[in-house]
């Protein structure tokens, strides 16, 4: 039956079918984890010839990973591949982010050979980055890690990029991970290439680089040197963008890390330091640029608030890197808008500047609002954003460098226009100046006539005022020296003496003014006695202080030189006047007068020069401060109640800067005044008798030796009679003339030894009679004395014209002693000491006591005497008193026996007291004794 069979076999064959059916369940149900896994295939790169690189990788899948502890064998498990999502074409932007980021796509070598490739990430900034590549059995045959921050071991510096090798047989496919991190925006630039694509692509952007960096390294020194030479602060701002542009791009494009690796320090971020530094620069610039500190000073704030950030953001890239990009791009972008609006706000004040800021800063403007946009992954991954940002800030320095030329040629511009208008001012000044010049020249010829005048008007004062003063004073010595006067008569005549030298004071003070305003005070420097000078000028005030009832110290130092080189006269004026001032403005209290070696004085270079102080102090009234300078002015008086001239300090101070000392003052009003005068001196271990003070001592009378002859030339007849008076008071013959005439007649008669001639005389003047004198005398050294009531300009004028010394009249007996013993060397007698001194002639009637003293005899050094021969014919001649021959032959006896000149000068001067008249008998009693005598 068929039936059957077929029922018969299907029963036996369902087991085995069943049997299949199960397994082909258990292997499905098996195998469905892996279901997704095999049915996503992954985004394929296929290369199929060598002419296709360099390639973008533009098709591949992504996947974040917030906790950034996911590796590989994660990401390839079904329940997280699962998260992978195909990224738009492109370059993907991944933005600001602190997430790993896993991409993957499938690379297949469609060639007949093994491709050697490379995968590019052409993003340096990318902090880490790993790669691995699997073949489809999910075998790993490639594997690296890179990045900024990677382990210095896996670094990778010798490319600008990060590189990985990804070398694929001929047919072979494989699949590629790529997980990356950053702390910046993050752009996914992923290419696929090979050596010899990769070097070439490099050749051209090194290039393009070497140009960009060299025209900002030009603009950099271009600045630089404008900075050097201006001074001025918008160029280093300037300076400042252009390096901080140089880091911001080296570091973009990777240089830093790879070309310096070893000099830059991966912990620093140069493109936070160049960021800072440029935006510092960008913000500051305008401050200067468009003269904010004058217009705008708020908007100088704001810019100042923008930069002071900016400092801070590289040290707080290390600490947080994400929050120090952050505020980076907050800041560029908050003062992009800031920099637009100080641009268009400034065209109110500098149109031309402010419009160059604004189209300098415009395109930089927009490349900073892209930048950021395309870090925070707003708008896709472009690498022309990037380019854009470098030729925008390019852009922007070449305009702001072409902006600051106009500005310096404006400024050159103005400063022509300021030259020129300078120029024209100077010119109107110089117009001016002259003529202010001729004006001031035309008074200054005034006041220089007006002050000639005056100073010939002292000068003429002076000499009107001195002749009959010299007569005053003359007459009442000689008065005085009248055996027939009373005591009344006498003191009258010291009365008469006192007011005239009190005027002869005011007289030579009124000269002292006008040689120190015409600078001829000079110092008359001469040996003198310190001690007694000071005593003598201590007794003087003790008298006018014990008059006035007040109380006179004195106080002199034991170890001060007994002499000491200086002018006596100015040193005796300057302190007479401080001591009479001192006792005139005190009424009540004490007077003190000091002198001592100056312990603080420096030492002087020489050695022996000393300092010494002065100091004249008194209980007075006292001289406040603003009335100090006033009172060393000359004319000038602060009491008007105290008689004076109000010359007396004036005249102090100059004398003691020309002596080379000072004066000063030290004064409290009501408490008195201190004077303190300081005074280098050289001390002398020596004088001579002709500057041995004659205070004290008692008054000459004569001189010892022979009689000798003064010739008197003076037109004035009162001055011829009191010289003559004085001088015969004094023992010497003496004749008068009237003028040169009448002296070259006397003196043929009577050949003088000194002659005494007044400098102003009408018709011949004393130099001129003096100089004829000698010549008709024939003797070219006669010594003779000028005498003048108008003082010499110079202390040397008196030698210079040929005369011994210089007295100025009135003449008193001591400095015409002092001169007389220098030119003649003679020894004098004074009114105590002629007992022993009086030469027999003394006693004769008619003659002077003292005129001749022992020496008139022969002294007991005989001089040399001639042959006896010509001895006879000189007593031959002096028995026959014929005196004339006698004189002819002392002057051949001279010149023919030069060794007995002092003989012949001996028997001439007994010869001239014979013909004088007064002690004849005597004198030719001498002369024979003399040729008589044999040796």
């Amino acid at each position: 039956m068929p039936a059957a069979p077929t029922s018969g076999v299907w029963p036996t064959r369902c087991p085995d079918r069943l049997l299949r059916l199960l397994l082909l369940i258990l292997l499905v149900t098996l195998a469905a984890p892996a279901w997704p896994a095999l049915a996503a295939s992954l985004p394929e790169i296929v290369i199929t010839d060598t002419t296709d690189l360099p390639r973008q990788v533009g098709r591949l899948e992504l996947l974040r990973d917030p906790t950034r502890s996911l590796d590989l064998a994660d990401v390839r498990a079904a329940d997280i591949a699962q998260g992978f999502t195909l990224a738009p074409p492109g370059i993907p932007n991944l933005g600001i982010t602190q997430d790993a980021v896993w991409a993957r796509f499938a690379v297949r070598n469609a060639t007949d050979e093994a491709l050697p490739l490379l995968l590019v990430l052409a993003e340096p900034r990318t902090a880490q980055v790993a790669f691995w590549a699997l073949d489809k059995a999910g075998k790993l045959i490639a594997k690296r890690r890179d990045g900024r921050f990677a382990d210095p071991a896996e670094r990778d510096r010798s490319h600008r990029w990060f590189l990985f090798d990804l070398s694929l047989p001929a047919g072979q496919t494989a699949d590629v991970y790529v997980r990356v991190r950053t702390d910046m925006g993050l752009l996914l630039d992923l290419r696929l290439s090979d050596r010899a694509h990769l070097a070439a692509a490099d050749r051209a952007s090194y290039g393009w680089l070497a140009l960009y960096f060299g025209a900002l390294l030009f603009m950099l020194a271009y600045n630089l040197l404008l900075l050097l030479q201006l001074r001025e602060g918008t160029y280093f701002w300037l300076c400042a963008v252009i390096i901080g542009t140089t880091f911001w791009v080296a570091d973009r494009e990777g240089l830093l890390t790879t070309l310096t690796w070893r000099l830059w320090p991966d912990a620093w971020s140069g493109n936070q330091l160049g960021v800072a530094m440029a935006l510092i620069g960008i913000f500051m610039f305008p401050v200067g640029f468009l003269r904010l500190r004058e217009h705008a000073p708020r908007l100088r704030w704001m810019h100042l608030a923008l930069a002071t950030p900016m400092v801070c953001v590289p040290l707080l890239y290390r600490l947080s890197p994400t929050t120090a990009y952050g505020i980076a791009q907050g800041i560029a972008l908050l003062g992009g808008v800031a920099m637009l609006a100080t641009g268009v706000l400034a065209l109110r004040w500098q149109r031309r500047a402010a419009a160059q800021y604004l189209s300098a800063w415009s395109p930089l403007l927009v490349a900073i609002l892209l930048i950021v946009l395309t870090n925070y992954g707003i708008t896709p991954g472009l690498s022309e954003v990037w380019l854009l940002s470098y030729f925008a800030v390019l852009l922007m320095l070449l305009l702001l460098s072409v902006a600051q030329a106009d500005r310096v040629n404006e400024l050159r511009r103005q400063a022509e226009r300021a030259r020129a208008a300078l120029a024209q001012n100077e010119t109107r000044l110089t117009e001016l100046v002259d003529a202010r010049t001729r004006e001031l020249a035309t008074a200054r010829d005034r006041a220089e006539a007006a002050s000639r005048a005056k100073t010939q008007f002292l000068a003429s004062m002076s000499h009107d005022l001195r002749t009959p003063l010299n007569a005053v004073l003359g007459g009442a010595e000689l008065l005085r020296r009248s055996p027939q006067l009373g005591s009344e008569e006498l003191a009258q005549c010291g009365l008469i003496q006192r007011g005239g030298r009190h005027l002869l004071r005011l007289i030579e003070d009124l000269l002292d003014i006008a040689r120190i305003e015409h600078d001829r005070l000079r110092p008359v420097i001469s040996n003198v006695a310190l001690r007694p000078l000071l005593e003598d000028l201590a007794t003087h005030a003790r008298h006018q202080a014990e008059a006035k009832g007040l109380g006179f110290g004195v106080q002199f130092a034991p170890d001060l030189p007994e002499q000491m080189r200086t002018d006596g006269r100015r040193l005796r004026q300057v302190l007479q006047n401080l001591l009479d001032n001192a006792v005139k403005y005190t009424d009540a209290g004490d007077v003190g007068f000091s002198a001592a070696l100056d312990p603080a004085a420096p030492v002087c270079e020489d050695g022996d020069t000393r300092w010494l102080l002065f100091k004249v102090t008194d209980t007075g009234r006292g001289i406040a401060p603003a009335d100090r300078e006033r009172l060393f002015a000359p004319f000038e008086q602060l009491q008007q109640t105290v008689s004076g001239s109000g010359l007396g300090l004036a005249i102090c101070r100059e004398l003691a800067a020309v002596l080379g000392g000072t004066l000063m003052l030290e004064s409290r009003p009501g408490r008195g005044s201190r004077f303190s005068f300081r005074l280098p001196a050289q001390p002398v271990t020596q004088l001579s008798d002709s500057d041995t003070p004659a205070a004290g001592q008692a008054p000459i009378v004569g001189y010892t030796g022979p009689r000798r002859h003064i010739l008197v030339i003076d037109d004035s007849e009162v001055n011829r009679l009191l010289m003559a008076g004085q001088l015969r008071g004094l023992g010497f013959a003496v004749d008068t003339a009237e003028g040169a005439e009448a002296a070259l007649a006397i003196a043929n008669q009577h050949p003088p030894d000194l002659v005494m001639a007044d400098l102003r005389m009408p018709g011949t003047c004393g130099y001129a009679a003096v100089w004829q004198l000698r010549e008709a005398r024939g003797r070219p050294s006669l010594p003779a004395v000028a005498a003048s009531a108008s003082p010499l300009p110079e202390p040397g004028d008196a030698a210079a014209l040929g005369f011994a010394a210089f007295l100025l009249k009135p003449i008193e007996q001591g400095p015409l002693c002092a001169v007389l013993g220098d030119c003649l060397g003679l020894t004098w007698v004074r009114g105590d000491s002629t007992s022993a001194q009086v030469a027999p002639a003394a006693s004769a009637p008619g003659t002077a006591p003292a005129k001749l003293a022992p020496a008139a005899e022969p002294s007991t050094a005989s001089p040399l005497q001639p042959p006896a021969i010509e001895l006879e014919v000189g007593r031959e001649l002096a028995e026959r008193r014929d005196w004339t021959s006698l004189r002819e032959w002392c002057e051949e006896l001279g010149d023919a026996f030069p060794e007995c000149d002092d003989f012949a000068q001996r028997l001439r001067e007994l010869l001239h007291e014979i013909k004088a008249g007064p002690g004849a008998d005597a004198a030719a009693g001498a002369l024979q004794r003399m040729l008589a005598d044999r040796d």
